[in-house]
């Protein structure tokens, strides 16, 4: 669970990060811990303007709140693609040259930092959007740790380096399987924790960031619908098909 001084700290790094008066300057992750690093600096604060729309704002958020794509595109009245483009432009705002699919975790759990920070008791933060020096380190404990009481272990293994940016190609090479191997790891472990996604599972983990729930008893069950199996198999062949061309395949579909 992020303490409440980490809390409040990635509820602030939101409001600079859609008010443009921070980047995300690069990010990373280790066995223990989630780092981002943000820079400030006079350009960024004379140069805020035109900055992200309130309406663009207000779908950057459903998304990272929601972790289902298809979900805001219904509440916005607009098509998956237009949310895609939305989110991108919003990204690059932001700082992050990445793909939707690809968008760090400390990333996610700001947004839902600030959306927890409004429905406890709203602070006033303005003071500490001026700070003084260029650069800021953010680091917390990882809160997709907490999956070892849900996951198996070799699905455990995939989906934190799924998390961290890696496709499924990436993934086997690391762990010296095939693509096939986990893609099934990965969906047995989805199944487990009841997301469609990565994005939906990031969501999982910023609650669970501040709310934690009890561990369960045991692991929950994994099984394959006989109806989905032909639909996991077409995917699977996919992606090997995928696999075998220049461009790496993005870990899961942008949901």
């Amino acid at each position: 669970m992020f303490a409440s001084t980490e809390r409040v700290e990635l509820a602030a790094i939101w409001d600079e990060l859609i008010g443009g008066t921070c980047k995300v300057a690069s990010w990373s992750h280790d066995e223990n811990t989630w780092s981002m690093v943000v820079t400030r600096g006079p350009d960024l604060a004379r140069n805020r303007h035109p900055g992200l729309r309130h309406r663009d704002i207000e779908i950057l958020e459903q998304a990272l709140l929601c972790g289902v794509r298809k979900h805001v595109a219904v509440e916005a009245g607009l098509s998956c693609s237009s949310i895609a483009v939305i989110l991108q432009s919003c990204f690059q705002f932001m700082g992050l040259n990445c793909l939707p699919s690809r968008i760090p975790g400390l990333v996610v759990a700001a947004a839902h930092a600030r959306h927890h920070r409004s429905l406890t008791h709203p602070l006033n933060l303005r003071g500490r959007a001026e700070h003084k020096f260029s650069q800021q380190l953010i680091t917390v404990p990882r809160p997709d740790t907490a999956l070892q009481a849900w996951l198996a272990p070799a699905e455990h293994a995939v989906i934190s380096l799924l998390i961290e940016g890696q496709c499924y190609s990436e993934i086997a090479q690391l762990r010296h399987t095939s693509i096939r191997t986990v893609a099934n790891q990965v969906a047995s472990g989805f199944r487990r924790l009841g997301v469609s996604g990565r994005a939906e599972l990031l969501c999982l983990l910023a609650r669970w960031s501040l709310e934690p729930p009890e561990p369960p008893a045991r692991r929950p069950p994994s099984v394959v619908p006989s109806t989905a199996r032909r639909a996991i198999s077409r995917g699977i062949r996919l992606l090997e098909e995928a696999s075998s061309s220049p461009h790496c395949l993005s870990p899961s579909p942008a949901t």
